[in-house]
């Protein structure tokens, strides 16, 4: 029994020996052969990562070059001294560089026996010393950069933001993140066991960044501006809870400006949705009597009245089946144009009876509503439109007026557009071109034609009723000295929870300039305006008239075709952007000229610069010229001086010659000047004015327009 004892113990052991090294053998073999791949790869994530490159995003540009959104860049550096090699004076000399100190400072710094030193913060560096300092071993570069936003006059939701990541948040930030975001790059580190910071091991392999493009915007920030300062002064002078503005070009879908106001932040929190769209794309209102060009419209295409068809107005209140209606004045009988040019509600439904329901709403679709523009915009809305099935007696007569319908203003504004450019829809456009680093174009955003909504004599039909509204009907107010304009009032009861609320309105103005060839739509909205401005006659007309007049006075957007079109002409070889000379003395104005390898006809007097034809930010031709007109510094001191004689001068050549003089005019009419008061040779004190009277072009054909304007009425 005593030998048993012994032998036991052993065979125990033996076993347990056995086990073990089975078990280890087993896991040599798993290391070794099975799962060696793996391993490796675990040991290089342990050993080596990938050092981040960020690629610098995009700017944003308006169609002129202004800077909406840019990036600011800054470098952190930093030195791993055992891995920096201290003994390549190429390297040396590099480093010293980009973080501004001498050799003998660097040297100095890489002495210390520290794992890291920092060598500089906020350092801004090129792209090639990026590439070169990313290359040496031993150095940690950490980016920095900030997104500004340099241009205030413009609702946030459109140019956007971006999070914390990078990524756009909202706007054109969000919408074009595949443009302007580019593509990071990498380079591979070596991660030393419990070290802080890594360091980039020599020809450690990698991949450079790849940038963003720029983006150039349809928006006009000369525009804008003047669209963002009526708008706010609007709304503080009738009371109103808050608008929107929106100035389209017809011919192309440019949309040139908008603006919102009360301001709203975008949130760089993804989760935040609060403020994150445009409200002019967004937001759903019942339009109101803007929508009658929209009722009018279908009934003379399907040929169911004729402009000169009578209808009876009820004195102001009509009672039908389905519920009675009013008027805000007592009309009589008055025919289908002027039902449109007073706004009588009766007349217009009296008028839309005869439309069959299902016909109707076909037409409404076939203008875009109760669908997206396609603008390329984040979180557009379709607006509100009921299928004919779920209509009331009372549905259609009701969406004829521009009630039981909830329309966006971006839609609002296309149609007129799509009347003011003779009839054809197109998608409003918000980006112009993409363009790469050395500022060459790699993509140009064409205009999207959608359909052709009105026939041509359709078109040509309401843009004289529209002309009507403003020479005799609710839209007087929206009239502009020295340009014809045209264009329909709208007001609406605000529908809360499904209730009509009594003395809150939303009224609107939507109208095109000039009335014949128009070269912009021009929308505006306001929200609950006090009592008596809850008329569109009364307060928006008014906005419109004043955003008309700032962009004829500070723009050359109503000249001749010829001259509107240089920019277009000027897009050949060699072309070049105009600089801003408004303010120069003529010495520094012909200097920047010099700069800028331009020609300049500039007149040979000492004075300072009060305009300039191409406008600044205008592509140009090598061999054309810029005129400066400039304001004699000697004529300042004058107590008075002679009238010059401006007939026969268009009223932009009129005005800018009696400002060269140091005079002020006030334009009546529109066209070519006619005579003015006081007559040339007058003398009149400095910025006196001058009464310039217009008529149109000689030999022009005077259609309905004219005529009205002349007092031939209908």
């Amino acid at each position: 029994m005593s030998d048993l004892y012994p032998r036991h113990r052993l065979n125990v052991l033996s076993i347990v020996v056995t086990v073990i090294v089975g078990v280890l053998a087993y896991r040599l073999v798993d290391l070794q052969i099975i799962d060696h791949e793996s391993y490796v790869a675990k040991a290089k994530r342990q050993w080596y990562r990938r050092h981040l490159l960020p690629a610098r995003r995009g700017n944003i540009f308006d169609r002129n070059g202004f800077p909406l959104a840019v990036t600011h860049w800054t470098y952190t550096i930093g030195v791993t001294p055992k891995h920096f090699p201290v003994d390549d004076r190429t390297a040396v000399a590099r480093l010293a560089d980009a973080c501004d100190l001498s050799k003998k400072e660097l040297r100095r710094k890489l002495a210390k026996d520290d794992s890291y030193i920092p060598l500089g913060k906020d350092r801004h560096l090129t792209e090639d010393q990026v590439s070169k300092l990313s290359a040496l071993a031993g150095v940690a570069i950490d980016s920095n950069h900030d997104r500004l936003y340099p241009y205030d006059a413009m609702p946030p939701q459109l140019v956007g933001a971006i999070r914390m990541d990078g990524k756009g948040t909202a706007g054109v930030e969000l919408a074009f993140q595949d443009v302007l975001a580019g593509e990071d790059g990498w380079l591979l580190e070596s991660q030393l066991s419990g070290a802080s910071k890594g360091f980039q091991p020599v020809n450690a392999p990698g991949r450079k960044p790849r940038n963003g493009n720029d983006l150039y915007l349809t928006i006009d920030t000369r525009i804008q501006a003047i669209v963002d300062f009526e708008l706010e002064t609007a709304i503080e002078r009738y009371g109103a809870a808050g608008g929107m503005a929106i100035v389209v070009e017809p011919a192309t879908g440019d949309v040139l400006a908008i603006s919102e106001q009360p301001r709203r932040e975008v949130s760089r929190d993804a989760n935040v949705i609060d403020g994150f769209a445009l409200s002019s794309i967004n937001c759903i209102y019942e339009p109101g009597s803007t929508f009658k060009l929209i009722t009018d419209s279908y009934l003379l295409e399907t040929g169911k009245v004729d402009p000169y068809d009578a209808f009876f107005g009820e004195n102001g209140t009509a009672k039908f089946d389905f519920g009675t209606f009013h008027d805000d004045h007592e009309y009589g009988w008055l025919s289908f144009k002027e039902s449109f040019v007073y706004s009588s509600n009766i007349c217009t439904i009296k008028a839309a009876l005869a439309a069959p329901a299902a016909d109707f709403y076909r037409y409404i679709l076939r203008l875009g509503f109760g669908g997206r523009t396609g603008i390329d915009l984040p979180a557009e809305s379709r607006g509100t439109l009921r299928e004919p099935r779920f209509w009331s007696a009372r549905s259609l007569p009701s969406i004829a007026i521009g009630h039981e319908i909830g329309v966006t203003p971006i839609q609002m504004a296309m149609v007129y557009g799509a009347l003011a450019n003779g009839g054809t829809l197109l998608a409003p456009r918000i980006a112009l071109e993409e363009r790469d680093a050395r500022n060459s174009v790699v993509r140009k955003f064409p205009v999207v034609t959608i359909r052709k909504a009105f026939s041509d004599r359709t078109a040509a039909t309401m843009q004289d009723f529209c002309a009507e509204v403003v020479l005799k009907g609710t839209g007087k107010k929206a009239s502009v000295n020295g340009i014809a304009v045209a264009g329909k009032t709208g007001t609406s009861q605000k529908v809360v929870d499904g209730v009509y609320k009594a003395e809150k309105y939303v009224v609107s103005f939507i109208g095109f300039a000039p009335a014949r060839n128009p070269r912009i739509v021009c929308m505006v909205v306001l929200d609950e305006p006090v009592y008596p401005y809850y008329w569109g006659g009364e307060s928006t007309a008014i906005v419109f008239s004043k955003i008309v007049e700032g962009i004829n006075l500070s723009t050359d957007l109503f000249c001749d075709a010829a001259s509107a079109d240089i920019a277009v002409a000027g897009k050949s070889g060699g072309s070049r952007r105009v600089p801003n000379f408004l303010r120069l003395t003529t010495d520094e104005a012909i200097d920047l000229a010099s700069d800028r390898g331009l020609t300049v006809q500039c007149p040979a007097v000492k004075g300072v610069v009060f305009s300039q034809t191409p406008d600044p930010g205008t592509l140009i031709g090598r061999k054309e010229e810029v005129k400066l007109m400039v304001r004699a510094a000697a004529a300042e001191s004058e107590s008075s001086r002679s009238v010059p004689d401006v007939a026969g001068l268009s009223i932009r050549e009129a005005r800018r010659l009696l400002l060269s003089c140091g005079l002020d005019c006030i334009v009546r009419g529109f066209g070519i000047v006619e005579r003015q008061d006081p007559p040339a040779g007058a003398l009149l004190s400095r910025l006196g004015k001058v009464m310039l009277i217009c008529n149109p072009r000689s030999g022009e054909k005077q259609d309905g327009i004219v005529e009205t304007a002349n007092g031939a009425l209908d």
